[in-house]
């Protein structure tokens, strides 16, 4: 009798049921710490990095994450990367070996949780319906250590695990990082040099500027004989003429695994807008020996790149000047990939040597309709339009800027060291370098990317390219540990949710006239009010008894029409989250249990053939 019964067909569905919840719940429970990470782009698998970051942290560290979820609801594109980002951090704590605490945090409007989230220093977004809507992580060690992620923007989802890395790194730093900076350009004092700044005509580049932000930046003279040991990034930016004993203080200084960002240039237009010789800079040997060549004497011109100047009256393109859009910058690179557009000047190009050790990632290049020109042809005012008819397109695109990085010699191997006292260290001849070189140094001066405009006896910077967040970048990057350094941006796709999307457009539709309506009617009852307010007796602040009770009839109207307008709103809500309970039950539910629905009706007709062929 027992047998029959387990035979029923309604019994054998509801034991399948309980199992495949039984099963869900055991998982949930004692499986939590295992992840099978099956996207295409493995955007939960951390890199080697990242997982050497985790495994050495020290204190303990809290992530607290606010993520308005009620408020994303009605906005599936919201809600998919506010859970991609719960995800993803959900997978540092796991990965961290118990050393980060994960807490979800959903700051309701006029909340207590809302308040904490503004005092941390997160951003919130307004929202059609008047609230605020908060994805932020706030990070602290018991140490005091304290870092914020203000607003987590989409745009930056393929660099997602590098922030969060970063400001893991960052947690426990006090100070700034030290940036040493050579160079022969007038950046301190802007175009007049120091005699601008004895005169009180000063004007810092901007992006020097910035750099103080962020950086203590010690700029060293053009004699200098050592580079400071507590140097954390050295920048060359149109350095001037330097001796073989400064050079090998630069090879040696990258050869040590110094982080070293170098602007050479093959014509200057910064150093002297005036100049009637080619004003170029080079670091002789170096570039050779990190596996890099610059081809001397030469600037590219670009048709497809060039930037539309005013000369004469006219309009033209000056193919000497280029606006490098995004599709011409590496998109997986964390410091390109956010950036519009480039302002380069006179720009010469890199390329590979054949056969170097080092590793050659273009980070900015040209279009293909491109050529090499002579520098000279830079100098004074050149006519764009004769450049623009000698443009031959070679189909080559040509590199602007890009990473090094790998296995390196000295270019000085005969050069013996001088010693210096016992802190001297000995000459090294081989090395692993990282260093960004750019092929450009004009992006630094401010008329090439940004417009001042003074406000109240403040400069107001108002940037036109993004050279600055570039230079920032760079800087901010390559001054990071080693994790941050491999860590690249994740090609992700974005998959629209189209039917959702839909849907919430039919239901706003839906709604939408009738809000309209009500709309109207509340502003006409507010005017009528006002009128009627407006309507004293002169020399008399009462009203008659029928103007009294004309308003208080147009009040309590206002009061229903605002209840109607209220229900409206609360219904398009709930219309919208009834979408995502639907759409919830389909995932989480209705499709396992038509897997097992199917693995039963298969066990059926499987037994009842089998009992005809008996038969």
């Amino acid at each position: 009798m027992a047998v029959k019964f387990l035979h029923r067909f309604s019994v054998q569905l509801l034991l399948g049921v309980f199992l495949f919840l039984s099963v869900v719940i055991i998982s949930e429970r004692y499986t939590r710490g295992i992840r099978l990470d099956l996207t295409a782009d493995k955007l939960y698998t951390l890199s080697e990095g990242s997982r050497d970051l985790l495994a050495g942290l020290e204190d303990q560290v809290v992530f607290e994450f606010y993520f308005s979820r009620a408020q994303a609801t009605p906005y599936p594109q919201l809600l998919r990367y506010g859970k991609r980002v719960e995800d993803v951090l959900r997978t540092l704590a796991d990965a961290s070996d118990g050393k980060i605490t994960l807490t979800t945090i959903d700051p309701e409007p006029f909340s207590e949780e809302e308040d904490d989230a503004v005092a941390a220093g997160l951003k919130g977004v307004p929202l059609g319906d008047g609230s605020m809507f908060y994805m932020g992580l706030k990070i602290r060690n018991e140490i005091d250590g304290e870092a914020v992620i203000p607003f987590f923007a989409e745009a930056r989802e393929n660099f997602l695990e590098y922030d969060l890395i970063k400001a893991l790194a960052t947690l426990d730093t006090s100070g700034q990082k030290k940036l040493t900076l050579i160079t022969s350009l007038p950046m301190q004092f802007g175009p007049g040099g120091p005699q601008a700044m004895m005169s009180g005509q000063a004007q810092p580049y901007v992006i020097y500027q910035q750099l103080g932000e962020f950086f203590d930046v010690q700029e060293l003279a053009a004699d200098f004989e050592k580079i400071p040991a507590d140097t954390d990034v050295l920048m060359l930016v149109h350095p001037p003429t330097l001796s073989d004993a400064q050079l090998f203080q630069i090879d040696q200084f990258v050869l040590r695994g110094g982080r070293t960002l170098v602007f050479l240039d093959p014509h200057s237009e910064a150093k002297d807008p005036r100049a009637t010789s080619v004003s170029a800079s080079t670091l002789g040997p170096l570039l050779g020996a990190w596996g890099v060549s610059m081809p001397e004497g030469k600037v590219v011109g670009d048709a497809s790149l060039a930037q539309r100047v005013q000369m004469d009256g006219d309009v033209k393109d000056y193919v000497f000047w280029l606006s490098v859009r995004s599709d011409f910058m590496a998109s997986d690179d964390v410091v390109t990939g956010a950036i519009d557009s480039l302002n380069f000047a006179t720009s010469g190009i890199l390329r590979p040597v054949k056969g170097a050790s080092t590793k050659f990632e273009p980070l900015v290049h040209t279009s293909t309709v491109a050529m090499l020109y002579d520098a000279s042809r830079a100098i004074g005012a050149p006519d764009p339009d004769m450049l623009l008819r000698d443009l031959e397109p070679t189909g080559e695109s040509y590199t602007l800027a890009a990473r090094v990085s790998g296995p390196a010699k000295t270019a000085f191997p005969d050069i013996s060291v001088v010693a210096n006292g016992p802190a001297e260290k000995p000459a090294l001849t081989s090395g692993t370098i990282n260093l960004v070189l750019v092929a450009d140094s004009d992006l630094f001066e401010d008329r090439f990317w940004v417009q001042l405009q003074d406000l109240l006896a403040q400069r107001i910077v108002i940037p036109f390219a993004g050279n600055g967040s570039f230079i920032l970048n760079l800087a901010d990057h390559i001054s990071g540990s080693e994790a941050l350094l491999a860590l690249r941006g994740r090609g992700i796709t974005k998959r629209q949710f189209d039917v959702v999307d839909t849907l919430r457009r039919d239901a706003q539709a839906k709604y939408q006239q009738e809000e309209q309506t009500l709309q109207n009617q509340l502003r006409a009852t507010e005017a009528r009010i006002a009128d009627l307010e407006a309507q004293k007796p002169e020399g008399s602040a009462v009203l008659s008894s029928d103007q009294e009770a004309e308003i208080e009839e147009f009040r309590n109207q206002l009061l229903q029409t605002r209840k109607a307008l209220r229900a409206v709103n609360r219904n398009l809500r709930r219309e919208i989250e009834s979408v995502g309970t639907w759409l919830a039950f389909l995932n989480i539910l209705l499709v396992p249990i038509l897997i097992v629905l199917i693995a039963l009706l298969r066990l059926l007709l499987r037994r009842r053939f089998k009992a005809k062929a008996r038969a």
